[in-house]
């Protein structure tokens, strides 16, 4: 029976227990950058070696979505923290004095990546199972804070501690912060049901695939263009953040690493007071009306684009006022999407039954995943070429926004029409 308070005994622990895992996590990736960095001097090998680490959450993820679906949510979620625990345990004892650290780094960031292929979508399946349905917006709020919040600060603690004593410290941490959120979910309580396995494991975990994709396609079908929208969010937003800002702020603006600090910060920030806004804006600004929001988004995107124009890139002194104009439309666009993001995500949850739950959530991270890599790879290319008319690209991401949020808007009052009839 799903407690009626949102922050009940069950949802405190998965928030803590993600923050702490997630915390860890986030210092241990930035470490192995610095890492890497330190030992080769190339960007070029960790890159290739986080782009590896993409291919289980695009492939492993739907089945993992199966296995959460299948298993007891808090028996996986133990299992896979206690398991993550004793890998990285060996893998600092090890690592130190060996030929091939950066071979062993790979092969722990793959491993990993495997885990959180089924980990991931067990945690997203487990929220609607601890609360009731009223409190999904706020409880998805929270948990996209966390996450938010885990992104910001664990790369400075990384990069404080990685100077002062090393990366064995941030592994121990790692280490330490999956050991006690494991612990934490032992005094989880999560309703689980068992169903029969008529075939073997990869047989049935295959037909429940195939019968959420049916489901999906048949009786949901606005959750699967939704599905489809979160991929198409990765191939051309995600990359004007992870590609964009870092090329424009030190090629094009050529600020300060204090100043590009800031402004990472900044954005960072407007995920986080997006997602603590999110139940104010929910309430103005339905599901119903989630176009308006994609609106609000292509005008970040406009702002930060126009911020680049020749007359504000002459501005004195030197580029900083398309600087401020550009990590404050990046802010805005920031705080739209983490609410686009929460918005979609509870819409799911409210559509689709709990035994299909960890399958949905599943196929959302690995359609979202493996559009993230070809437009990383696309707006690379991009911004190479395009460096004196970058405008032109937000221009068009601009427009392909507006689109979507038009088509959003028809089929949104299609899905009324047809549940009101």
């Amino acid at each position: 029976m799903k407690a009626e308070k949102l922050f009940n005994k069950n949802f405190v622990i998965i928030g803590i227990g993600q923050f702490i895992s997630m915390f860890g996590n986030a210092m241990q990736r930035f470490a192995f950058s610095l890492y890497i960095l330190d030992l080769t001097g190339s960007a070029a090998v960790f890159s290739l070696i986080i782009s590896l680490s993409i291919l289980p959450a695009i492939f492993l993820a739907p089945i993992g979505g199966a296995i959460a679906d299948r298993m007891s949510k808090k028996r996986m979620m133990v299992v896979l923290d206690f398991c993550c625990t004793i890998i990285i345990a060996f893998f600092a004892a090890f690592i130190y004095g060996n030929d091939q650290q950066i071979l062993w780094i790979g092969i722990l960031i793959f491993v990993l990546s495997i885990i959180n292929s089924v980990y991931e979508p067990t945690v997203r399946a487990s929220i609607p199972s601890v609360i009731a349905p009223e409190h999904y917006n706020a409880g998805n709020s929270m948990i996209s804070q966390i996450s938010a919040l885990t992104m910001l600060l664990g790369p400075i603690s990384a990069g404080f501690l990685y100077g002062i004593l090393g990366l064995k410290v941030i592994l121990i941490i790692n280490m330490i912060s999956f050991f006690v959120s494991g612990v934490m979910e032992l005094f989880l309580t999560i309703p689980f049901k068992k169903s029969k396995m008529n075939a073997s494991p990869l047989v049935t975990y295959a037909k429940d695939i195939k019968a959420t994709l049916k489901f999906l396609s048949q009786d949901k079908p606005f959750v699967l263009y939704i599905l489809f929208m979160a991929a198409g969010i990765n191939l051309f937003m995600t990359p004007l953040y992870t590609v964009g800002v870092p090329y424009v702020e030190k090629i094009i603006l050529g600020v300060s690493d204090q100043l590009y600090g800031i402004s990472e910060g900044l954005l960072g920030m407007g995920m986080i007071i997006g997602a603590i806004f999110s139940t104010v804006v929910a309430k103005y600004n339905p599901f119903e009306k989630l176009h308006r929001l994609f609106i609000l988004m292509g005008i970040g995107i406009l702002g930060m684009g126009l911020s680049l124009t020749p007359w504000l890139l002459g501005s004195t002194p030197p580029h900083l006022t398309a600087y401020i104009l550009f990590t404050l439309f990046g802010f805005i666009l920031m705080f739209f999407v983490a609410n686009v993001n929460i918005q979609a995500l509870t819409f799911i949850q409210l559509q689709v039954p709990q035994n299909l739950m960890g399958k949905t959530m599943a196929l959302t991270t690995a359609l979202s995943t493996a559009f993230m890599p070809i437009g990383q790879i696309i707006f690379g290319q991009l911004y190479d070429k395009l460096s004196s008319g970058l405008i032109g690209i937000y221009l068009i991401i601009t427009a392909l926004t507006f689109g979507v949020a038009k088509i959003l808007q028809y089929m949104n009052a299609c899905r009324l029409e047809i549940e009101h009839a």
